[in-house]
């Protein structure tokens, strides 16, 4: 499937003004109530997610962290008429392109829309995987990063065991959640994600 705008707001009337604006201007827009239907109807879909914070039900950033859990390739745009700021950072932290406020002015939701749908530089295209990715490990507890980090390093089992004063068991009880949290499907796969999510992290502190 192609490059698409879904809009995800309980609003009826926000639904419709963004319809109309992003429909004029050419895009293939697509509207849900709800988180639950978009998640339902909208599988496989590229392009971007317009997401209001204060969904009933499963709120934009719980939808936030399904997508990124099943590893969507849909960019997130939040939006809120609140403008908590440690929700902006949680939703960005997350991975999110941006964080804007409601009423939003017709021209800058314009703007964001074109610069993600014009997207072709390797560099950002880079810096999206980036983003990704370490959006990915933050799903992951302080304990599990810990983890994570001392196998990326070439620790054996025992020796992180030792390190974190906790048996080999629970060490390999961790890896195997971590493989799972991060669609992980070998050692070097989770190393990749790691590696990519870079400087996107604060490092787990020992």
């Amino acid at each position: 499937m192609g490059f698409a705008v879904h809009v995800i707001d309980d609003d009826p009337s926000v639904r419709e003004s963004l319809k109309a604006l992003l429909g004029d201007a050419g895009y293939d827009v697509r509207c849900y109530a709800c988180a639950e239907t978009f998640l339902e109807q909208s599988g496989g879909s590229e392009g971007c997610a317009l997401i209001d914070l204060r969904l009933e039900s499963m709120d934009g950033l719980t939808l936030q962290q399904r997508l990124i859990a099943e590893q969507s390739n849909v960019d997130v745009i939040m939006m809120s008429a609140y403008g908590q700021i440690g929700d902006a950072v949680t939703a960005m932290r997350r991975g999110a392109i941006d964080f804007i406020e409601k009423p939003f002015a017709p021209d800058q939701m314009l703007a964001r829309i074109r610069s993600l749908y014009k997207i072709q530089d390797k560099e950002e295209l880079a810096q999206r995987e980036a983003r990704h990715c370490a959006a990915l490990v933050e799903l992951l507890t302080p304990r599990e990063r810990q983890v994570l980090s001392m196998i990326v390093d070439g620790f054996a089992n025992k020796q992180v065991a030792n390190a974190l004063g906790i048996s080999a068991r629970t060490v390999e009880t961790h890896r195997v959640h971590i493989m799972q949290k991060l669609s992980a499907e070998s050692l070097p796969h989770l190393v990749r994600i790691w590696i990519s999510a870079g400087h996107h992290l604060e490092m787990p502190a020992f």
